[in-house]
């Protein structure tokens, strides 16, 4: 029981160990400058880098937000609390259940706190106060708890079948709050001082050159482009906006190379928005909530770090995710499973994006924008699709729509297009909501293009 609880652990949390700044360095190593994917030498330059950037920007004063971090601003000044760090992912790794994490996590950021601004002391009230903010911020059992008013979160049915009018107003709000919240990083690594001491550079392109053996050519071009990516994934702090924290997060390009291992993945730096400081006042005019009050809060949040992440071509899981709010993978999937079926919406993610794991929503209602009238294009737009992806689940929608209307049985439907029961399924219900008579059937199909024999019969 024990190795099998590992495994799992293995499996959900182990690529996250991998999304590294410094595996991201690597592959731009081997993909930019011919090393080996494996290279103890790559891995070497790396290393040797970035601790000699560390040590002359920590000479300087210069602050750096790291992926995990997340940045505040408070009355007392700017603070950097450590939400998420490699350690903490390996006690995930080896099983270790998240609450215990967790309380760790508090703690160390509440010693973070009085560590940045010693002078305030360590009074009760402050301490209390902090402690009040990080719970606001994470998405805590036992914040949940102090709200949840008879109701449980495990009561949230992750998949329900009404569904109401596709929101195209929140999608495309959602959209214009994640442009207007976040900056981009082209912007944000041109707003950013890439230059350094002389003796630094001169220092790493002499050990390019004598230690490592890199040519003469390359040596200052391998150089700026390790310090650029560095920048990239640790933004200043001068450059973000309190509430946001940088991440590692996988690539929308990941699809193409999902047989690598995610070390070998290309990563995208991403600044996402854990809460914004009127969020923190709303929950702070506040005494109690109504929980469905609560859930929209919360999930508002969860959608808005989804979409900002996407904006910056990275894609967070639902895994990943638990780490930014603290909470499990299970009540973050509920969540947002409640908040995308009440509004119609579809949130990008690995499972809607890359079609990793058991996500069928974005199927259903692609196939169900497509009945209504929109076309390719606008569908692609709304559910963060390529237009050739959107196309593949019409197509798939069209093979199960016409082996139904020779009355192929569920099971051999599956079996004929090697595709779940449970997604044809979902499919069949579609066709008996929206296309009930035969002749109905005929004209969807023509309009596809698709041309029937006369004598076809449902």
């Amino acid at each position: 029981m024990r190795d099998k609880q590992m495994n799992s652990s293995r499996r959900n949390f182990g690529p996250m160990s991998e999304r590294t700044l410094e595996n991201a360095q690597i592959h731009l190593l081997s993909t930019r400058y011919d090393l080996s994917r494996d290279s103890l030498l790559a891995g070497e330059i790396v290393r040797y880098v970035n601790h000699a950037l560390d040590e002359e920007e920590k000479q300087r004063g210069i602050i750096r937000v790291r992926p995990g971090e997340l940045f505040l601003k408070t009355s007392h000044g700017d603070l950097i609390l450590p939400i998420r760090t490699p350690e903490d992912i390996e006690r995930a790794i080896l099983g270790e259940r998240l609450d215990g994490i967790r309380r760790d996590i508090l703690d160390r950021c509440l010693k973070s706190y009085h560590r940045s601004f010693p002078a305030t002391g360590a009074t009760e009230l402050e301490s209390a106060e902090i402690e009040k903010i990080m719970r606001a911020l994470m998405l805590s059992r036992g914040f949940f708890k102090k709200y949840k008013s008879g109701h449980g979160i495990n009561t949230i049915p992750i998949r329900e079948k009404s569904y109401g009018p596709v929101d195209e107003e929140l999608m495309g709000r959602l959209l214009n709050d994640a442009k207007s919240v976040g900056l981009s990083v082209s912007q944000r690594v041109s707003n950013m001082e890439l230059s350094h001491r002389s003796e630094t550079k001169r220092e790493i392109i002499d050990f390019l050159g004598h230690e490592a053996c890199i040519p003469p050519a390359i040596r200052e071009p391998m150089f700026l482009s390790l310090a650029r990516v560095r920048a990239h994934f640790c933004p200043l702090s001068s450059t973000l906006r309190s509430g946001q924290m940088p991440l590692v997060s996988m690539h929308v390009k990941s699809g193409r190379r999902l047989e690598l291992p995610t070390r070998l993945q290309p990563l995208a730096p991403v600044v996402v928005t854990i809460i914004t400081p009127q969020e923190l006042e709303e929950l702070g005019q506040k005494s109690s909530f109504e929980y469905s009050e609560l859930m929209e809060f919360h999930a508002r949040r969860m959608a808005r770090v989804l979409v900002e992440a996407y904006q910056q071509d990275g894609l967070i899981s639902y895994s990943e995710l638990q780490w930014c709010f603290l909470a499990s993978a299970n009540r973050i999937g509920r969540i947002l499973g409640w908040y995308q079926h009440k509004h119609n919406v579809i949130l990008p993610c690995p499972g809607t994006v890359l079609d990793m794991g058991r996500m069928l929503t974005h199927k259903d209602i692609i196939v169900r924008l497509y009945l209504k009238g929109m076309t390719v294009l606008e569908i692609s737009r709304q559910t963060y699709h390529a237009p050739r992806s959107v196309d593949a689940y019409l197509k798939v929608f069209d093979s199960v729509l016409i082996l139904h209307l020779y009355n192929l049985p569920l099971k051999l439907i599956s079996r004929v297009l090697n595709r779940g029961e449970s997604l044809i399924e979902e499919y069949l219900d579609l066709v008996k909501e929206n296309l009930k008579e035969v002749g109905e059937i005929r004209i969807y199909l023509q309009s596809r293009g698709i041309k029937l024999p006369k004598e076809t019969v449902a």
